[in-house]
């Protein structure tokens, strides 16, 4: 090649975008993919604390439930966290109606449990919130959520805690027990 075609060729700059263009397309995707993954988390979060706060407040306006009506509640639970895919492999629902007794202790009166709950709830957290003779609703709820690029980025678990009081009564009954 002669030297004055090598002038040329360095002087030519037709291809440079194109080649600049390649090099920052992968950046670009993956910020882009990124993005839209960090706002599926963020949403996802929002709604399970939502769904949570939901369940509490639903199972505490009433002075006594059944089953029926705590499936009902966890319907609506599920309608909260809509458009999010809710199964029984990645949301679980754990409510807990925690009693007290004169030292100030919780205790559980009864429970309802749905979907992928793991383990026992510790009542720890229910401590000093209630006097013997009253109760707190405490609510635990876990959603896996699934990744849109869910062969890239691992699955995140959100664990939500939410207490709240019974409005009507001082300690709501499930089937008749714990009332």
């Amino acid at each position: 090649m002669s030297p004055a075609r090598l002038r040329r060729l360095w002087r030519n700059r037709r291809g440079v975008a194109a080649v600049e263009f390649a090099l920052c397309l992968p950046i670009m995707i993956t910020a882009l993919l990124g993005t839209v993954e960090i706002a599926n988390l963020v949403k996802s979060y929002g709604k399970a604390v939502s769904a949570a706060q939901t369940v509490a407040d639903l199972t505490a306006q009433s002075p006594s439930l059944t089953t029926a009506q705590m499936d009902s509640i966890r319907t609506a639970a599920q309608r909260v966290l809509d458009p999010l895919v809710t199964t029984t492999a990645n949301l679980g629902i754990d409510v807990i109606s925690v009693g007290y007794d004169a030292a100030g202790t919780p205790s559980q009166l009864w429970r309802y449990q749905w979907g992928a709950v793991s383990g026992s709830p510790s009542l720890a957290g229910a401590k000093g919130l209630g006097v013997q003779g009253e109760s707190v609703i405490m609510v635990r709820l876990a959603y896996i959520c699934v990744p849109v690029l869910h062969h890239i980025v691992p699955s995140k678990t959100f664990t939500e805690l939410s207490y709240t009081r019974p409005r009507l009564v001082r300690k709501i009954a499930l089937n008749g027990v714990g009332g």
